[in-house]
């Protein structure tokens, strides 16, 4: 859910495209400067940073806030409603460049997020009443910024890291695969702090005056709390916006720029194009345009129309199951089998996702109907997890730790299969139908996320359907 896609997106960009540095004379693509690597790399890390951390501190989250496992359904949801931020941003393209749009936007986009964590540390568990039902509501609204920041940052920074050398973009790409571990690592020094504990409560009755005497769960504490992570975003965040500052100030980043007005079309014409596309807005603003160009750089096709199809098809599914309806169903699936798992869930899935993405960089799928069979492997695996949401608090196992280990290992499965399975079918429709492909991929992503997101947090609010339990009752 976090940013996967654009690792298959740009990965012939990374190897075949060739830039002219702006003195005229041609350098190895080996010459590098570690510093400007480091930089690259700390500045990757705040694409989707924020957002997998917020995802990584729900087993936390759910624990003390009144949403409780429907939690994970309204982050979902907020989500696909931050997808304004990307759709605002290329209007904005229409009236200017990308150039003169780049800088001051990441600059405003760093510090929005950094505000948020900010905000975050302190009012995360700050609740209003809206509609006689008490809300997140301070949680919820900062987690609309920091995704709407974060879906826009794929249309911002990857051409922004364009008017370097091209082997940094690899190190972005690193940087960007780090956005997940880093918070996965930080909520396992954090903990959960284990199961809840049934303990009585005194309460004066205000009406009586009489005091009631009632059981409640009491959650022991992380090792530390939720204001001190959300902090430790912030602090990433800071260092990632001082890491784009110098990329900008810096002498020894300046000298690592390149001049993009000339790209070698010999190795790889159509894949130039593309990358050229996605820095120049002048390039291509015409779909039909792009559509013309291609077919005479990308030649005919070497899959059918029905195959493209079939991909699309395959997009639109594993992004409804696993971003639309898995995603808003995680707690019903794993918090049966303890806090313990729900927690190992979050943290692997998110360290399973990017590195399963960083592998389809070397080792691609091109089959049409072996990314198919990828697809039923997911399939069975969503329906196992499926099955145990719908069970809940009940589902087999439970009493088990075969349960926990089974939910964690098919939650692993899902998200890392989901995410190559997709890094493979965007490698496909690029050398097959170029950036029209990849336009339509991209919308069918959006639109089965959405169906999934709005499906699945309609049937949590109007139906018991999906049913948690209420621990010392």
């Amino acid at each position: 859910m976090k940013g996967s896609s654009k690792f298959s997106t740009v990965t012939h960009a990374v190897f075949n495209n060739k830039v002219k540095p702006m003195n005229g004379a041609e350098k190895k693509s080996s010459g590098r400067n570690c510093t400007v690597d480091l930089l690259v790399i700390l500045f990757g890390v705040s694409s989707w940073v924020a957002v997998n951390g917020l995802w990584v501190e729900l087993p936390v989250l759910v624990n003390n806030l009144p949403e409780a496992w429907q939690l994970s359904s309204y982050v979902v949801i907020t989500s696909q409603v931050a997808n304004l931020g990307p759709i605002i941003f290329s209007a904005a393209r229409k009236i200017w460049s990308q150039k003169v749009l780049e800088i001051p936007i990441i600059h405003s986009s760093l510090a929005l997020v950094i505000l948020a964590c900010a905000l975050l540390s302190i009012f995360w568990d700050y609740t209003t009443t809206v509609f006689g039902h008490t809300h997140s509501t301070a949680l919820l609204v900062l987690t609309f910024f920091l995704s709407c920041v974060d879906c826009t940052s794929s249309l911002l920074y990857l051409p922004f890291i364009a008017n370097f050398k091209e082997q940094y973009v690899v190190s972005y790409l690193i940087g960007s695969g780090l956005s997940g571990p880093i918070p996965g690592l930080l909520a396992i020094a954090q903990g959960v702090g284990g199961y809840a504990d049934c303990r009585n409560v005194s309460t004066v009755n205000s009406t009586s005056n009489v005091t009631e005497y009632v059981v409640e769960a009491y959650y022991p504490p992380p090792r530390f709390s939720v204001n001190v992570f959300f902090a430790c975003l912030c602090g990433q965040m800071v260092i990632s916006w001082i890491a784009f500052v110098l990329l900008n100030s810096l002498s020894i980043a300046k000298k690592e720029r390149v001049s993009l007005m000339s790209f070698n079309r010999s190795s790889n014409p159509a894949v130039a194009e593309n990358f050229q596309s996605s820095i120049d807005p002048d390039f291509s603003t015409s779909m039909e345009k792009t559509n013309s160009s291609e077919k005479n750089l990308l030649g005919k096709s070497l899959i059918s129309k029905s195959q493209s199809y079939l991909l699309y098809t395959i997009q639109g599914f594993l992004s409804l199951i696993h971003n639309g309806v898995l995603l808003s169903i995680q707690t019903y699936s794993c918090l049966p089998y303890g806090s313990l798992a729900f927690h190992l869930t979050v943290t692997l899935s998110s360290i399973a996702n990017p590195l399963c993405c960083f592998v389809a960089m070397f080792v691609s799928i091109r089959n049409v109907y072996a990314v198919a069979g990828l697809a039923v492997f997911v399939a069975g695996w969503a329906s196992y997890i499926l099955a145990l949401a719908l069970l809940s608090p009940n589902p087999p196992l439970v009493d088990a730790q075969l349960g926990a280990v089974l939910v964690v290992l098919a939650w692993i499965l899902v998200s890392g299969t989901v995410a190559f399975t997709k890094a493979c079918i965007a490698s496909i429709l690029r050398r097959n139908g170029g950036q029209v492909a990849l336009y339509k991929c991209g919308v069918v992503t959006q639109i089965g996320s959405a169906i999934g997101a709005i499906t699945i947090f309609s049937l949590l609010q109007l139906t018991d359907l999906f049913q948690s339990y209420t621990p010392c009752t």
